[in-house]
């Protein structure tokens, strides 16, 4: 009787040092081979399973939580639509009716050229081609005279042959100056430019009375009531990237407010002698408050689950039979297979696809010595 209370008392002594040295606050946290070295002792000491006491954080109770998977960008906003506007023919400038800064409506006159010259030349193309008209008109009678002579044998067939040809002639020397004349009209009408869209000129680049040769450089226009973002996106992250997705920045001098965007465009290519490839977000402009040149910065939301039941990757554990975890049941540890799913926070958390369920806890503790059936307690407070 008394070897067995000796025994007891023993047992009992060396559990209650295991736990004051494992929860020793003056020690701070316990280095994992100590607290490796304590689960053997404890094992050792208590055949008949003496509880192992594990403290809260070694622990955790899962449930399903909203996760989300964002990617943080940053970059520049400029216009969707900008135009450098040139001119189509060479002349001399009659009116500049913009500065910059200034906002036109899309069809709004924006320069004039001089027209004399132009007009001149229309009238002189016109005039060729009515007299080419004319004599195509005498080449097609005289043929028609010639048909009906041939029909008598009055006229030879070289003559016959004459007639026509005059006539193919004229027609071709008809439709060339028809062309010119046309090409007259259209350079009489470019002396006029109008805005093509809607927008703002934020630069002139030419005055009144000066001369400009063919496709020089007039003003720039462009349209900000819808902006863009280009972002740049390593390529390690951009198979995560799709159109349609939302994103959410936040504007310098728009202090407190973000902006909501879509992902418009995506550049099929990195960035020349980078691994980064060009995202472009669309952003509506209505209120006028964004400018190009803006920076922006902020993140795309590259996936989203409402109802996801997750764990911390150091809870798995894999053996022969695949992945499982030891979930406390009644006061021990119990193996539990599961099936994984998506990876969360870079590989952190794992998704349990099936066999935990929400409010289960499992052990988190990423010690190899802890083993399935061992009876265990958690202390709340540690």
């Amino acid at each position: 009787m008394w070897v067995k209370r000796s025994i007891k008392a023993g047992i009992a002594l060396a559990g209650c040092v295991l736990v004051v040295t494992a929860l020793d606050p003056a020690r701070g946290s316990v280095d994992a081979n100590e607290r490796a070295r304590g689960i053997v002792e404890a094992t050792s000491l208590s055949p008949a399973g003496i509880p192992f006491e594990l403290t809260a954080s070694e622990t955790a109770k899962i449930g399903t939580r909203q996760m989300v998977e964002k990617l943080s960008i940053s970059g520049e906003l400029q216009p969707v639509s900008r135009i450098v506007i040139r001119a189509r023919e060479a002349g001399k400038i009659l009116e500049m009716n913009v500065r910059d800064g200034q906002a036109v409506q899309a069809g709004d006159v924006l320069v004039r050229f001089e027209t004399d010259d132009l007009q001149a030349a229309l009238l002189q193309r016109q005039s060729d081609r009515d007299a080419a008209e004319a004599e195509l008109t005498l080449a097609m009678l005289a043929l028609t005279r010639t048909e009906q002579l041939a029909t008598k044998n009055i006229t030879s067939a070289e003559q016959l042959d004459k007639a026509k040809s005059d006539v193919v002639v004229k027609t071709a020397r008809v439709q060339s100056l028809s062309a010119q004349t046309d090409i007259a009209r259209l350079a009489l009408s470019n002396a006029e430019i109008r805005a093509p869209f809607s927008g703002t000129v934020t630069r002139q680049l030419a005055e009144a009375g000066a001369r400009v040769s063919a496709d020089g450089e007039l003003l720039t226009l462009v349209d900000t009531s819808v902006l863009e973002a280009k972002v740049l996106v390593a390529t390690r992250d951009i198979p995560r990237v799709t159109l349609g997705q939302t994103a959410e920045l936040a504007i310098d001098g728009l202090v407190g407010q973000t902006v909501k965007s879509t992902v418009e465009r995506i550049s099929p290519v990195a960035e020349d002698g980078t691994r980064f490839v060009a995202v472009y977000l669309q952003l509506a402009n209505r209120d006028g408050r964004l400018w190009g040149g803006m920076f922006a910065s902020g993140s795309i939301l590259v996936r989203e689950k409402n109802d996801a039941l997750v764990v911390p990757a150091i809870a798995l554990r894999k053996d022969e039979t695949g992945y499982h975890v030891l979930k406390v049941t009644d006061g021990h540890l119990r193996r539990q297979t599961v099936a994984l799913g998506s990876r969360w926070n870079g590989g952190s958390l794992i998704e349990i696809a099936t066999g935990l369920k929400d409010g289960e806890t499992i052990l988190t503790a990423p010690l190899p010595e802890l083993q399935p059936d061992m009876a265990v307690t958690i202390d709340k407070a540690g």
